[in-house]
């Protein structure tokens, strides 16, 4: 990476976008904002979320508002969290941890990826009580238990368990780049002592999560549901969130976008867990789309590489900033005091409207 900008001159996530690819490799950017195949579900996240419209409700007191929400108990000082990210340590050396520190001094929370190059411990302990921690099922139901117990004795709020990829999907954009992150030979530092096996993510089934769910004290939520019947099937297992995703458009190519899911998801789960959602969000705006269709909170995947390769800890800590700051006008704006204000009147399909 070349030198890291001064963040004082950073007042948008566009410019935010535009100085990480100043500053990133090539082969690295290209890594993380590859989508599976030709990309078409990555493109097909952001235009859907281009094709909604937020419906301004006039007359409401929105003299102090209320962005607070939470997530599976934990108590977040806005609706957006950071998702799980393996390869952080790609953009900053503080890998998760740095995640973790930023979310911590924003009032929020990270998923703390399994394979991430940071030890579990370190990221646990910015915030005990206040992280999750992201699993792919890689290993038999005692590997799953150890790995339970651990992060709970770390000090880990709850587990999330990705479900959405058997298989790695298959990236032109890396493929062309030349450059695909994979797991060290001699493992990352959490991963290491327990040891993996891959074909684990094929094997994994409902029964397995209901299993996990009831053999671990903490709250699990599941990621990449993407269907009413999946959803209304992991509530039966035991989950205490379901969380909405497509993993940033990277596993499957030409599949439904998450925001176009998540009605039907939060219709099935019909408040027996807690909604989450992400792929796509950059924006305040597409997050209080969200919030209005359903999601207590809404995960930021690439914009939390870019920020952590433009300054860091701070860099990631001015994009939460800048959502914070936007989420707010746009309550106001909206006539939605809180969160829970934000409702399905507010939001409306409508026409495609690129930014100018």
């Amino acid at each position: 990476m070349t030198t890291r900008p001064d963040l004082d001159d950073i007042k948008t996530i566009d410019q935010v976008i535009g100085r990480a690819r100043e500053v990133i490799d090539p082969s690295l950017h290209e890594w993380a904002a590859a989508g599976a195949g030709q990309g078409v579900t990555t493109s097909r996240n952001s235009l859907a979320l281009n094709r909604l419209a937020l419906v301004p409700h006039m007359l409401n007191d929105v003299s102090r508002v209320d962005t607070t929400t939470s997530f599976m108990g934990v108590p977040l000082a806005l609706p957006v969290v950071l998702a799980p990210v393996a390869a952080l340590g790609l953009y900053d050396p503080g890998d998760a941890t740095a995640a973790a520190m930023a979310a911590t001094t924003a009032g929020t929370s990270t998923f703390c990826a399994m394979l991430t190059g940071s030890n579990w411990e370190d990221v646990a302990a910015t915030a005990p009580g206040r992280h999750f921690f992201q699993i792919y099922p890689m290993g038999d139901r005692k590997w799953l238990a150890d790995i339970a117990d651990r992060v709970g004795s770390a000090g880990f709020a709850g587990i999330c368990v990705t479900v959405d990829s058997p298989v790695i999907g298959r990236r032109d954009r890396s493929l062309q780049s030349g450059f695909a992150w994979s797991i060290p030979a001699e493992g990352t530092p959490g991963i290491a002592r327990h040891g993996y096996d891959y074909s684990y993510r094929r094997r994994f089934t409902w029964t397995d999560l209901a299993w996990l769910c009831a053999q671990t004290p903490l709250p699990v939520t599941v990621k990449g549901v993407m269907t009413a019947k999946d959803a209304a099937e992991a509530v039966e297992c035991g989950v205490a969130g379901v969380y909405v995703s497509n993993h940033g458009g990277r596993m499957v190519d030409h599949a439904l976008s998450t925001i176009e899911a998540l009605g039907d998801v939060v219709e099935a789960v019909e408040g027996r867990a807690d909604v989450a959602i992400d792929s796509g969000f950059t924006r305040g705006a597409e997050i209080c789309t969200a919030l209005g269709l359903g999601a207590r909170a809404v995960g930021i995947g690439r914009v939390q590489c870019w920020g952590l390769a433009i300054g860091g800890v701070a860099g990631l800590s001015r994009v939460l900033e800048i959502l914070q700051d936007e989420i707010t006008i746009t309550m106001a704006n909206i006539g939605a005091p809180n969160v829970t204000a934000i409702t399905p009147a507010h939001v409306r399909w409508s026409m495609d409207a690129p930014p100018i």
